[in-house]
């Protein structure tokens, strides 16, 4: 893969129309290239119409959703993930410690299920997605993350977020010591543990970007931004994760998941925006790209 490489990922494409709005500013006006739907929310259509068909040259993924909105798949055939409203019912960590306990019986093949039910939908609109990440990172957890790698491979999805995050080399100080005290290490570590684990399992032909940025900013990619675009590129690829939004937008959303609609709201998402537009013109030395881009360079350079 060519050095320099850089995708920089707006995440939550579709959760609500704030987030939507702010990923097509940050796209035309800043350096996103690439984006991840999600499409279990009232606000797809939304995205569909206003982003992804109004936007060609986004590269657009699967947001794959197990903790926001409800199943696209009926309740009656996935009754393990949906509480009594009809909302998923599950959050990252009970996930977590349902799937390495061994899950309930059936949990896997009910994922399994509502995973596919959201890559379809995405065709049926004539979205094809060059990768598959997760909403809190679902995707990483072991045994989902087989799941989530064999429906790529299926569907000649060439792209998962398997990245080494590399936020904390860049944390100094007391930024250190914050991130540290709000939960942001521990996360870091967690999430990067994970895929450390997932990594050897990945089918053959389906790729990664090496290196990604950040778990440990994750809602404040604004403090790390003008950091990394000054640092030196990479000798590969690397994802920068973040999550433009217009939180005033995103005030009535009805997700199921009130953390979630808590952080859409939040002025973070704004931060985050803006900062995407201010590196408009200050990536010298790097090279942006889409996944299906690097993608479609393999093939031609293999």
């Amino acid at each position: 893969m060519s050095a320099g490489a850089l995708v920089v990922n707006a995440d939550d494409l579709g959760i609500s129309k704030g987030a939507t709005l702010g990923v097509v500013r940050a796209h035309r006006e800043g350096i996103v290239t690439s984006a991840s739907l999600a499409a279990t929310t009232p606000y797809y259509e939304h995205a569909l119409e206003n982003c992804v068909r109004a936007c060609p040259e986004l590269g657009i993924g699967l947001h794959f959703t197990l903790t926001s909105g409800r199943p696209l798949s009926p309740a009656s055939r996935v009754p393990l993930l949906v509480d009594r409203r009809g909302f998923f019912r599950w959050r990252f960590l009970p996930l977590l410690a349902a799937v390495a306990a061994g899950a309930p019986r059936g949990l896997l093949g009910q994922i399994e299920l509502e995973l596919e039910a959201q890559l379809e939908r995405l065709s049926r609109d004539g979205v094809r997605p060059d990768h598959i990440d997760g909403e809190r990172h679902v995707h990483l957890i072991p045994g989902i993350f087989d799941l989530v790698a064999a429906a790529a491979r299926r569907r000649d999805i060439p792209f998962l977020r398997l990245g080494r995050d590399i936020g904390p080399r860049h944390a100094r100080g007391a930024e250190r010591l914050r991130l540290t005290l709000g939960g942001g290490s521990t996360k870091s570590w967690l999430l990067s543990r994970l895929a450390d684990l997932d990594r050897p399992r990945l089918p053959g032909g389906i790729r990664y970007a090496e290196h990604v940025a950040s778990y440990l900013y994750t809602g404040r990619l604004d403090l790390l931004l003008p950091a990394l675009l000054k640092s030196a590129p990479p000798d590969d690829t690397l994802e920068i994760m973040v999550h433009p939004g217009v939180p005033e937008e995103s005030r009535n959303a009805d997700l199921g998941n009130p953390e979630l609609e808590r952080y859409l709201s939040s002025e973070d998402r704004r931060r985050e925006l803006e900062a995407c537009v201010a590196a408009r013109g200050r990536t010298d030395g790097w090279r942006l790209a889409t996944f299906g881009q690097l993608a479609r360079e393999r093939l031609r350079d293999p």
